[in-house]
């Protein structure tokens, strides 16, 4: 030990005390013991130690960064142990084996080695601490069976002498705090006696570092979603409220428009329009109520009442004759926009699909500029309905063009997996924000800021639009069975929700050809459609 700490006159001030008891099973060479931790905490501690207990409880009070925290403690242990390496290890559940948490030693093998460095904990030193609860000395580690070779083979790190103690809050074990080959001794019952004190203090620090993430996650989640409503209520509001008002305007007009003419405006809809209009306003009242719904459960309750909607409705039509043409009128929407799951027997083949799902995007997207790119898709019928099939496809398509600037690029693809069949459509366009990604199957969620936000014409670049197909499609792959996932890459040259592309790919100061925009930033849905869903198509007998 550093003179600092071995001569001076405080040290000896508490004499270290012999305990025989303690050391009653202890191997006859009497360097490798299993320490009774009750007796430990009889020994009295010296003013270095002392001092390493006050420097910890005082960095345990300092900070919530639990490495910073290890860090110092362990370098602390170091200094006033007098040894050559100092270690938290930690379990991990997950695995059911130990990892290295924060590591010290003067060769630095250890620490380099740390990452690949794991090891069972039913074996080795740490695997007997943590399976008795007891702390453990160990001054011969060549002759001790019970220590894990594995360290110091894969490392080149040479263990001579251990210590080692459990990491325990309330009866629960969290890890280990070893001491590693004290440099001009072996270690002592009273280096036992100092790691059990600390490991109080490293054990609440895992804890509380633990609490403390768990109640940040909690809050950064709660920030989203306060986030996300508020976006969503600004956005239905600018939805709702000017058409809306336009609509009770024009209808206004009209109305006086017809009395002028001579003609009574009860001769037409009038007051059932009047009737709907209220109706739509009362949503927009109420929006505040939609969105604090969880999404989640509320997609779920919407598939379970499509389930049984139409039997409930041919329960009316036999209670309710009058009402019976208006009933069926609204089943066939609903088997129209929702069919069941089981509606059994319908097929559709992939590639006239696409042929239908390019025809008309080539017609919707005359007026752009864009790189449409439907590639041959591998053959196979999916058992879904054709509508069902076109409103995913569709939508994905519709979402990618609003979302690329002129002379973009888009992709489609249908391709055979291991799996199943997956459907990837794939635009070079402005990217989604990774502060957005969470929301964008909630329905109603623009990704740009609301005072940023201008409704435009369906398939025109940032258009803009209710938001309502990916949450569409979202409810589809629960009801039928198929995945829908993503991943998108930001635009660089326009990070942050607030930055707005410039709509033309010559128009961007941060390209000077098409490549560049073409590199930076984009978005890839993929459907994943299972093997359950999928049949080969009928081959056409071959000629003689």
């Amino acid at each position: 030990m550093p003179a600092s700490y071995r001569d001076r006159p405080e040290s000896r001030v508490q004499p270290r005390l012999k305990k025989p008891n303690m050391l009653a099973d202890r191997p006859e060479n009497g360097t490798n013991t299993s320490v009774d931790s009750t007796a430990v905490s009889e020994i009295p501690l010296d003013a270095a130690k002392l001092s390493l207990l006050f420097n910890a409880s005082r960095a345990l009070a300092s900070t919530t960064d639990v490495d910073q925290l290890l860090s110092s403690i362990i370098s602390e242990v170091r200094k006033v142990l007098d040894c050559e390496g100092a270690a938290v290890v930690l379990r991990d559940e997950e695995r059911d084996d130990f990892y290295w948490r924060s590591v010290q030693d003067d060769s630095g093998l250890l620490y380099s080695a740390r990452e690949e460095i794991r090891f069972p904990k039913d074996q080795g030193v740490g695997g007997w601490v943590f399976r008795t609860g007891q702390p453990a000395l160990v001054n011969d580690a060549a002759n001790d069976p019970r220590v894990y070779r594995g360290v110091d083979s894969r490392s080149g790190f040479t263990t001579r002498n251990i210590v080692c103690v459990p990491l325990k809050v309330r009866d629960k074990l969290l890890g280990l705090l070893y001491a590693l080959n004290r440099t001009d001794s072996d270690f002592s019952v009273e280096d036992v006696e100092i790691l059990m004190a600390l490991s109080t203090n490293v054990a609440m620090a895992l804890e509380n570092a633990a609490q403390y993430e768990s109640l940040m996650s909690s809050h950064r989640e709660l920030e989203r979603l306060n986030r996300v409503k508020n976006k969503i209520l600004n956005h239905l509001s600018h939805e709702l409220k000017t058409p809306l008002a336009i609509i009770e305007a024009s209808l206004g007009l009209l109305e006086r428009r017809l009395k002028a003419e001579g003609l009574s405006p009860d001769r037409f809809p009038f007051k059932r329009i009047l009737r709907n209009l209220d109706r739509l306003k009362e949503i927009e009242k109420q929006v505040g109520h939609i969105v604090e719904e969880d999404y989640s459960t509320g997609r779920q309750i919407m598939s379970k009442l499509l389930d049984h909607l139409k039997d409930l409705i041919e329960m009316e039509e036999e209670d309710e004759l009058r009402f019976a043409a208006a009933l069926r009128s609204l089943r066939r929407k609903i088997e129209e926009l929702f069919p069941e799951k089981t509606a059994g027997t319908e097929r559709v083949a992939i590639e006239p699909a696409f042929q239908a799902a390019e025809y008309r995007v080539r017609q919707m997207t005359r007026e752009r500029q864009l790189d449409i790119r439907f590639l041959p898709p591998d053959p196979v019928m999916i058992k879904m309905q054709p509508q069902i099939l076109m409103s995913v496809i569709g939508g994905l398509i519709r979402n990618a063009v609003e979302n690329t600037p002129e002379q973009g690029r888009i992709v489609i693809k249908g391709e055979r997996t291991d799996t199943g069949y997956r459907i990837s459509v794939t635009d070079f366009g402005v990217g989604i924000p990774q502060s957005e990604q969470l929301n964008i199957f909630e329905g109603f969620y623009p990704v740009q800021e609301t005072d940023l936000y201008s409704s435009g014409s369906r398939y025109e670049f940032n258009a803009g639009g209710t938001g309502t197909d990916l949450l569409k499609i979202k409810i589809f792959s629960e009801r039928l069975g198929f995945k829908i996932s993503f991943k998108s890459t930001r635009c660089s040259c326009i990070p942050t929700v607030r930055d707005v592309c410039p709509g033309n790919i010559a128009a961007c100061s941060c390209c000077s050809k098409i490549e560049d925009c073409l590199a930076n930033g984009g978005t890839e849905f993929k459907v994943e459609i299972p093997e359950k869903l999928l049949e080969q198509p009928v081959k056409p007998p071959a000629l003689l």
